[in-house]
């Protein structure tokens, strides 16, 4: 199995989505920032901390989230709850939001032609450093309830317990790629 470590761009479908995030947190603080107080502002921040990452190997372009928790949506309960935030499961099953919980998420893109891999379900792994617990992450397909089928990506919610050295492992087929953060 051949592994590869190595930050790179990204697809702009990646980039699109990618900065989803941010936007997100510049909406966290709202345009009355400078009127809140800055309890309010940290708490905004740190609540929408996380990483992304992105790594090559031979065929595939992965990017790896590191999130807040999302709430995650049937299709059924997307029908009748009609969610303006959240993941809409595609394939898989959720799991719920807690305490410590984190979005794990790894988008898979044909490096060839930049397409949304959706054929191959990944292995996702995480090593928390700091804790030496490895967490399998059950890859659930999924996509944004705003962005829809560019957002095509596989992950869950998991708990991760907050100042851990994480690294994330992603294997599809027999390409192994990972990457490594911090969380706060």
């Amino acid at each position: 199995m051949s592994e590869q470590r190595s930050q790179v761009g990204w697809p702009m479908r990646a980039a699109s989505a990618l900065s989803l995030g941010a936007l997100a947190a510049c909406s966290a603080l709202r345009a009355d920032a400078a009127a809140q107080p800055k309890e309010a502002i940290a708490t905004a921040v740190a609540a929408s901390a996380g990483w992304t990452r992105a790594v090559v190997s031979e065929h595939y372009l992965v990017v790896v989230n590191v999130l807040p928790g999302e709430a995650m949506f049937t299709e059924a309960e997307h029908m009748e709850l009609h969610p303006t935030e959240g993941e809409l499961i595609i394939d898989g099953q959720g799991n719920a939001l807690g305490a410590h919980v984190r979005h794990v998420e790894a988008h898979v893109y044909d490096r060839a032609t930049g397409m949304v891999v959706t054929d191959a379900v990944p292995t996702i792994t995480i090593t928390n450093r700091t804790t030496g617990e490895v967490t399998e992450v059950e890859p659930t397909l999924m996509q944004d309830v705003n962005i829809g089928v560019l957002d095509r990506h596989y992950g869950n919610n998991v708990m991760i317990m907050p100042d851990s050295d994480l690294q994330v492992r992603v294997t599809l087929v027999d390409e192994q790629v990972s990457v490594d953060g911090h969380l706060d």
